[in-house]
């Protein structure tokens, strides 16, 4: 798989995000973008993180361990923003074995 950027996988997860939530009765303040958090400005509950997890595996057709971010030192983060996410993506994406 060719290497993503950090923008690349940006774009990728927020198109993913406004799938999700087309149907919801959101009044975002601002547009999703890449310091939105997914649970304070998007609303997402545990559930949803998990949904948005499978959705970029599969949209990247690889598995990723996304319990390296989710967990730190035991605990589940409280907030992640889309930035970090593309972030995390993009490292695993470039460090991807062909």
């Amino acid at each position: 798989m060719p290497t993503v950027t950090k923008i690349q996988a940006q774009r990728a997860i927020i198109g993913i995000i406004q799938d999700m939530i087309q149907d919801w009765d959101l009044d975002l303040d601002e547009p999703i973008g890449a310091n939105s958090k997914l649970a304070q400005d998007i609303e997402f509950s545990s559930i949803d993180v998990i949904q948005l997890i499978v959705s970029i595996e599969e949209y990247f057709k690889q598995k990723m361990g996304f319990h390296e971010l989710l967990m730190n030192d035991g605990r589940y983060v409280d907030d992640l923003s889309v930035s970090e996410l593309a972030a995390f993506v993009s490292t695993k994406l470039d460090g991807a074995q062909p």
